[in-house]
């Protein structure tokens, strides 16, 4: 997923998992690739990993 697509859709997972938008907006950066060859494509969200180190949170 890109990266300014899960953005957009923080505040929404926020709001479910009780957590500040803030530590999930934290968390989506923590789980981005850059751009192939720094120019190439968009940055991409690993969901998967990002979804499992949102179950680790508690809010």
């Amino acid at each position: 997923m890109s990266a300014a697509n899960s953005n957009l859709q923080a505040p929404r997972v926020a709001a479910t998992r009780h957590l500040p938008p803030s530590r999930v907006h934290a968390l989506i950066a923590a789980h981005t690739t850059p751009r192939a060859w720094g120019f190439l494509g968009e940055r991409r969200v690993n969901v998967l990993q990002l979804n499992l180190a949102l179950d680790t949170l508690r809010p």
